[in-house]
């Protein structure tokens, strides 16, 4: 298959409730730090509820409470937490923090809207090797676990694709090559530097082929193709 058009912009977050000062449209640094502790706070409880809360609305159309707390279950337990930098932006803020647990801190990387809800994330994936976060992705995503799937993306992707972009363009490769049945097997092409690549040899019912799934430095994707016929239909989505 020659794959060419890069893709998809979880994992968890959130909190009990939405301070009432997040209410108004534009937060200030106090305001986008209240909200990240609210978010790092649901984290730490396992409060699947208060997670889904706090998402955005087209982040909660593309999950449930049951799926976050299966998700939620397996998480490091949380045993502090330390924000280490707020940066504003025009209609949203980037705050970065330090999650510590029994393996050491971890750092997190979360992004709120105007009124502090959860748009994005980016968790520590050095520790993964980068065969098993593209298995996971095209795991999560042909189960339409478009949460989980996201948490995999770098934050410059999760920001230019949509939930239900990523869905509508998995529904639009299973139009071609059938139902997703399995992942067969990966397979690193490179590995090392700002761009590595897997192949990931996927069972569909009426073909096998490989995805070519893209990762930064880091470890998080930064883009997967999708066959040729996609490409002339929708356009190519740049990272």
């Amino acid at each position: 298959m020659n794959l060419r058009a890069p893709l998809l912009a979880l994992v968890l977050a959130c909190s009990a409730s939405l301070p009432a000062a997040l209410a108004t449209s534009g937060l200030n640094p106090a305001q986008a730090r209240s909200a990240a502790e609210a978010i790092i706070e649901g984290l730490r409880r396992n409060d699947s509820q208060a997670i889904y809360n706090l998402l955005a609305p087209d982040l909660q159309r593309a999950t449930t409470p049951e799926r976050i707390r299966q998700r939620l279950q397996l998480q490091e337990p949380i045993l502090g937490s330390r924000i280490k930098e707020v940066l504003g932006g025009a209609d949203d803020s980037t705050v970065e923090a330090d999650l510590i647990t029994a393996k050491g801190t971890r750092p997190l990387v979360l992004v709120v809207d105007d009124r502090g809800r959860l748009l994005g994330w980016e968790r520590d994936l050095n520790d993964t090797p980068i065969k098993q976060v593209a298995a996971n992705f095209v795991n999560a995503l042909s189960q339409g676990k478009v949460v989980e799937a996201r948490g995999l993306l770098s934050l410059e992707l999760q920001g230019q694709l949509r939930p239900q972009d990523m869905l509508n363009r998995w529904k639009d490769l299973e139009k071609l090559t059938g139902t997703f049945q399995r992942v067969r097997g990966t397979v690193v092409a490179s590995q090392g530097g700002d761009q590595q690549l897997v192949l990931v040899t996927t069972q569909f019912n009426r073909l096998t082929d490989n995805l070519f799934v893209i990762l930064d430095a880091s470890n998080h994707i930064i883009g997967i193709d999708f066959p040729e016929e996609l490409k002339r239909q929708d356009g190519p989505v740049k990272p």
